[in-house]
Formats: structure tokens, C-alpha cells, sequence
């Protein structure tokens, strides 16, 4: 097979991808980060972390998007509790007799892999409270060269680790080379109000039988093929200066705060691939600016420098959709205009709240009609959500209450 055939094959699998990641986000409501991060792991083949408070549906929504790959397992471990590197990959442990030529018999165990080590998706949760040997065994799981056990090198068929926890690791303490080993990151937050009333609606038609019957799949070879033709996506030299320059920004900001990003080669080249696996789940067989937004998944060491980090992307990427997340995220911050309208309610406030709407109505409508395939989907999207926000604002002021 032609190199031409091989990347047509692979950038075919872009709407199949996007039907994937679409029903596994419709059904596990404000995760869209969660599941982009773990399609980019899943394609870089490099380890994603989320930070977030317990409860919020992380390793749900890992589990989810691996029942959209045909045959992938998952395994996902609360590391706390697990007090060895055999209770986290061996599945079953014999005990054999044996004799040798003399007659002498011998008892030996024998131990049958499975667990992390026979998984294509690892979830490992709280991961920095774990025991220094099972931290061990999950930096050599990360690092997707295998495991060592009983002395020697075991393959695994491992394509994404993924790990969690509610905080992150002490600065000062012995998890520095772990946590810079974690590529992927994400800050994943409790759902405001009208997530949560979205979560109501994703449960309730889950339970009523209305959801997707036959939710779109992918296969372990397609993610395999998407894995084999990552690297043969372009990376412009323009797109490569325009990574260095914004880095050197943020050290131009301040050499004290991100002198770790500059020392990090490692991540640096990292970069590289996650930009590649972006573009190539876009159906694209070149990096171009848009593939720049996953920098905000790359580029921070704690979450406070996640917002330069967008604000100095957001000049290189803006499109339709990112204007359409900007203005629908506005109006839904708390104290903005929905959220103080609903709590605080009054005649005043609801008129211009639902003028606020209205208005808002008219720009995703034309921003929808400008945006390309591939992000008109996500604007529909968007203009749903904000008609059943724009009919609480009426419920409000009529005083009715729509049953579901």
C-alpha cells in the first residue's frame, strides 16, 4: 500500500472519529475535554492526566469512550488501594510441583498476567498517593514499552494510560518525573447548573430506553492504523516557529514561571505528535493553526497558567466554533447573565436576559452557517443547548414548570 493510500485510509476514519466522540459526549455531559484528551493518548500514544474532584464522572467517561473501540479493554484502578505491583497486573497465581532429575521435588508459583498488564486503556485514579513500588509499575506502564516482571520485559498491549487525582503532586517531593511524564492535561470541573439540568436529561432518556441503540464504533485496528500513520502527518516549519514563539512568549512573561517548559525537551517533542494526532482525527494530513488549541492541554504545570495559555492562543486559532464556545461560555458564567437570572429572577432581569439570549440566538445562527463540516456539528450543538436555556428563562417568568 502507497503512502497516499495508507493516509487516505486513515484520514477517511475523521467521521467515524467524530460519531464516536459525539455519542460518548452526549451521554457523559461537559466531559468534551476528558474524551478529546483520551482520543489524542489514544492516537500520540502518550499518557493524559485530568484533575478534578471525585464524583465528577472521569473514569466513566474513559469507560465510555473505551466501549466505542470494538474490542479494547479497560481497566481502571483506584491506586490507594492497591498495595503491590502484582495486585496490579496478575490476574491468577498457581502453585506448581516440580521434579528434577535427581527426583528432588520443588514448589514454585506461576502467575498468569492480566489486569493493567492485559488492558488497551488504563485508568489509573488518585495515581499520586499510590506505593513507590506500584509507582513504579505505572511509569513503566505509562512509558508503553512494557512492564517489568519477574525480572524481565513483558509487552503489553497498552495504547492509553490515563490518570487522575484531585490534586497534584508536591513540587518538592520524589513525583516530579512522573507528573512530567503525564503530556496530556486537563482541568475537568463539577457541572454549573445547566450541565446539571443536561445530566438530568442525558439519565433520564438513558433509562427510558431513548438513547442511541447502536452508538458508532471504532475498531482496535483503526485506532492501530491511526497510531501507525501519526507520524507521517505534516508539521510545517511555520507551525513549528509558531510553537517556539509562543513559548518564548510565556518566557518573556515571566523566566521564573516557565523556565520548566524551555527545559523540557521531552515535552517539547511531544508537542510535535499531539498536533499530528489532532490534525489526523480531523480527517487532515497536515498540522495547521486550528491543531494549536490542544497546546492548552500541553503547555501548563499548574492551573493557574492555563488562562495565559488560552490567551495566547486564542489570536492564532479563532474560528465560528471558538467564537460560538466564547460567547455561550460568557453567558453562562456564574454571575453572567443566565446564571444571575435564574437565581435571582425579577421582571427586569429576565426581559434583558432573554434579549441577551436572543441576541446570541442570531450569532450562533450565522456562525453556524460560516463554520466548516467539521465544527458545524458541534455549533448545532451549542444552539440546542441555549434553546433550553432561553425556554428556563420563559418557564421563569410564566412560572411554569415543564415536565420531562
Amino acid at each position: 500500500m502507497s503512502k497516499k493510500e495508507i493516509l487516505d485510509l486513515a484520514t477517511g476514519l475523521a467521521p467515524k472519529v467524530a460519531q464516536v466522540t459525539a455519542d460518548v459526549t452526549s451521554r457523559n455531559i461537559g466531559r468534551d475535554s476528558i474524551v478529546r484528551c483520551t482520543m489524542l493518548s489514544l492516537v500520540a500514544g502518550h499518557p493524559a492526566f485530568f484533575l478534578g474532584s471525585p464524583g465528577i464522572n472521569k473514569t466513566g467517561t474513559v469507560q465510555a469512550l473505551a466501549r466505542g473501540i470494538v474490542g479494547a479493554s479497560f481497566y481502571d484502578a483506584l491506586i490507594p488501594t492497591i498495595v503491590s505491583p502484582e495486585q496490579l497486573l496478575v490476574e491468577e497465581t498457581t502453585i506448581e510441583e516440580a521434579v528434577d532429575a535427581n527426583g528432588v521435588k520443588s514448589i514454585r508459583t506461576r502467575d498468569r498476567l492480566g489486569r493493567a498488564a492485559s488492558a488497551h486503556i488504563v485508568f489509573a485514579d488518585e495515581i499520586w498517593k499510590g506505593e513507590g513500588r506500584v509507582l513504579q509499575t505505572l511509569l513503566d506502564l505509562s512509558k508503553g514499552d512494557g512492564i517489568r516482571h519477574e525480572g524481565q520485559m513483558v509487552a503489553t498491549p497498552l495504547l492509553s494510560f490515563v490518570a487522575a487525582s484531585n490534586e497534584l503532586p508536591d513540587p518538592e517531593g520524589n513525583l516530579g518525573a512522573m507528573w512530567s511524564r503525564m503530556t496530556i492535561r486537563a482541568v475537568v470541573s463539577s457541572l454549573d447548573r445547566a450541565g446539571k439540568k443536561s445530566l438530568f436529561g442525558a439519565r433520564l432518556a438513558r433509562d427510558r430506553g431513548m438513547a442511541s441503540a447502536s452508538p458508532a464504533q471504532l475498531t482496535l485496528a483503526e485506532v492501530e492504523l491511526l497510531r501507525e500513520v501519526r507520524p507521517l502527518i505534516g508539521v510545517s516549519d511555520q507551525i513549528q516557529d509558531t510553537v517556539l514563539d509562543l513559548v518564548e512568549s510565556l518566557l518573556q512573561d515571566s523566566q521564573e514561571e516557565w523556565a520548566w517548559l524551555w527545559a523540557d525537551d521531552r515535552r517539547l517533542g511531544r508537542v510535535i505528535d499531539v498536533l499530528q494526532a489532532a490534525a489526523l482525527l480531523a480527517g487532515r494530513i497536515e498540522v495547521n493553526t486550528q491543531d494549536l488549541r490542544v497546546l492548552e492541554y500541553l503547555l501548563w504545570d499548574t492551573p493557574e497558567q492555563i488562562p495565559l495559555v488560552r490567551a495566547k492562543l486564542a489570536p492564532l486559532v479563532r474560528t465560528p466554533l471558538s467564537d460560538a464556545q466564547e460567547q455561550f461560555e460568557a453567558l453562562q458564567a456564574p454571575g453572567g447573565p443566565y446564571a444571575d437570572t435564574m437565581e435571582r429572577g425579577g421582571t427586569a432581569k429576565l426581559t434583558q436576559g432573554l434579549a441577551q439570549i436572543e441576541e446570541l440566538e442570531g450569532d450562533l445562527k450565522r456562525l453556524e452557517a460560516e463554520a466548516d463540516a467539521a465544527e458545524k456539528p458541534q455549533i448545532t450543538v451549542l444552539r440546542k443547548q441555549l434553546a433550553e436555556m432561553k425556554q428556563d428563562f420563559v418557564d421563569k417568568a410564566t412560572g411554569i414548570k415543564r415536565r420531562n
